[in-house]
């Protein structure tokens, strides 16, 4: 398929193809050689991921490069901890890319972030989790679906980039489903989060 390429520019797309296949995010601020590199092949990844039924996709106007698999096989599986961290994440986002004057990011703070499982109903973790915060940080890294800014990880200020990807990884519907069933579950418990942590149905 690449055999009109040079060796590097073959072993360049193939090593683009892998990253999506395991990945399946790429942005700029995290990967720039690579998002380039995927911008500059953008016709032989896609012919190569329609060979595979897979659709390789550029958002040009977020910056973000990804892959759709059928029944979406190529989602990584994430336990109960990932889903909901990753779910109150592009709650954010949704709320805090509206704020935005200019083109970028937005952000959002550890303390929105608990703020925001408090008010969906879920226990944040407390001070002996930090390991679970910490892999849970790591995972929305790697998958480049937000970054961390500042140090101290724990801190209620610690301020969070939140990548455009997250369009993706959580779509507008979950997100407006989640957000619904947390206005309902607080119109019927009155505010009481602390007997709410399983009710909400995640999928």
């Amino acid at each position: 398929m690449f055999s009109h390429k040079s060796a590097a520019e073959r072993e360049s797309i193939v090593d683009i193809i892998n990253y999506l296949i395991g990945i399946n995010y790429l942005v700029p601020t995290t990967q720039r050689e690579k998002y380039l590199i995927a911008r500059r092949y953008e016709p032989e990844l896609t012919s190569f991921f329609q060979t595979i039924n897979w659709e390789f996709r550029c958002d040009s106007q977020n910056e973000v490069v990804y892959v759709v698999s059928p029944d979406s096989a190529h989602r990584r599986n994430m336990d109960k901890e990932e889903t909901i961290w990753l779910l109150m994440l592009r709650l954010l986002y949704e709320e805090k890319r509206g704020e935005l004057s200019f083109a970028g990011c937005p952000t959002a703070t550890m303390g929105e972030i608990r703020a925001k499982y408090e008010l969906a109903g879920f226990r944040f973790f407390d001070g002996k989790n930090k390991i679970k915060i910490k892999k849970l940080i790591g995972f929305t890294k790697r998958y480049n679906l937000a970054d961390v800014l500042d140090e101290d990880i724990y801190a209620e200020d610690c301020r969070f980039r939140l990548f455009h990807s997250l369009l993706y990884a959580i779509t507008a519907e979950q997100a407006e489903k989640l957000h619904r069933e947390i206005q309902e579950r607080m119109t019927k418990k009155e505010g009481d989060v602390h007997e709410m942590d399983d009710e909400i149905a995640l999928d």
